[in-house]
């Protein structure tokens, strides 16, 4: 997915829905209202460092892209996305907590949205074609926009934008190897791994929707073949 955040001085604010408005899924920070006690973090297998340059490497119940990172089928399956031409596995791998202050406050209540040790959780999405086509991509692969079904704010989840829990649990937030150029192309039958966290409250409905836009042959965004899927689940 496909997933990533990225302001002036001071915090920033936010509101509930009519002016609210909220980082992306992968780069922002979550709800201190909904937040419920970090749960102690969950164990998953490591990435491997290298694989196989040769396309059709098995990883598991998966056979990996020759572009990908290895994939982690570690944790709860939660459910599966639907599209026309692919779909999305996902998995709950970990919870853990954040490891810094967020820069985004409640602008009614002044409370940060994120405050260091607050609880997080981590998502891997494993991405099939589906089809009996080649699907070319470009580095964004997918985007997926998780968020509570009770959410007040416009805008994806907020999330804990370090790299080093992704590292911890054995995951990836670019699905990609290193060196790789694109386009990448995921042939029938192939997949990739992308993974994401946000704010945690166990038991929580969550919708979950992924988009995926092709790349075409001058190396731009295909927007005329995008297609976005999503689904509801409960977390763990």
């Amino acid at each position: 997915m496909k997933i990533s955040g990225i302001a002036a001085a001071g915090l920033l604010a936010l509101t509930a829905c009519g002016g609210t408005t909220a980082g992306s899924t992968t780069g922002s920070e979550p709800s201190s209202s909904s937040s419920a006690a970090a749960s102690p973090s969950a164990s998953a297998s490591p990435l491997a460092s290298t694989s196989s340059e040769g396309a059709g490497t098995s990883s598991g119940s998966y056979k990996v892209a020759a572009w990908a990172l290895p994939i982690s089928e570690a944790g709860d399956k939660l459910g599966t996305i639907k599209g026309d031409s692919f779909s999305v596995d996902v998995y709950q791998v970990a919870t853990d907590v954040a490891s810094k202050d967020s820069m985004f406050v409640d602008k009614e209540t002044k409370e940060n949205l994120l405050k260091k040790g607050d609880p997080v959780v981590y998502l891997n999405y494993v991405v099939t074609n589906t089809s009996s086509a080649d699907i070319p991509l470009s580095h964004s692969l997918i985007t997926p926009n998780a968020k509570y079904t009770d959410w007040k704010y416009l805008g994806g989840m907020p999330s804990d934008s370090s790299s080093d829990g992704y590292k911890k649990h054995g995951l990836s937030s670019s699905g990609v190897k290193l060196k790789e150029k694109d386009p990448f192309v995921l042939k029938p039958g192939e997949s990739f791994n992308i993974a994401e966290n946000f704010a945690y409250t166990a038991g929580k409905e969550t919708e979950i929707k992924v988009t995926m836009t092709p790349q075409d042959a001058a190396g731009d965004l295909d927007h005329d073949k995008k297609e976005t899927a999503e689904t509801t689940v409960t977390l763990k």
